[in-house]
């Protein structure tokens, strides 16, 4: 992630939808952002995203966007409440709920060359057990 320290990693999840990852995640991330962490909130639902829906935001761009090499991360990176950077996925995207590999490889490289400071990143999956989660 660039930072000059370790960012830590939370992961909200659950085997069953609907029943307030997406929540979580977000209060989780707002309430860190009051105590001074610098937060970033990824919407990793790739197929049924809301977080951008909770919060009242319309992205303009999603990590379909950047996946499909439209744009890159930082062009996607919204700015939420309290400071918190959002970055948001598509919803009812079908192909963002299979891909490949090398798609999730470049997703994670994304990411690695943010470079901006950051204390905590806070990740809200997609419901489910399977490999796409």
């Amino acid at each position: 992630m660039g930072s000059m320290h370790p960012v830590q990693v939370i992961a909200v999840t659950g085997g069953k939808g609907g029943v307030g990852k997406t929540n979580v995640s977000v209060n989780l991330s707002l309430a860190l952002a009051e105590l001074g962490r610098r937060v970033m909130l990824l919407d990793a639902d790739l197929g049924l995203a809301n977080v951008d829906v909770l919060l009242g935001l319309t992205p303009k761009r999603t990590l379909a966007d950047v996946i499909e090499g439209r744009c890159e991360l930082r062009d996607v990176l919204l700015q939420g409440p309290g400071g918190v950077r959002i970055v948001p996925a598509a919803s009812g995207t079908q192909s963002m709920v299979h891909l490949s590999p090398a798609q999730h490889a470049g997703l994670i490289q994304a990411f690695s060359e943010i470079g901006d400071n950051l204390d905590v990143l806070v990740i809200d999956t997609a419901a489910g057990i399977g490999e796409s989660v």
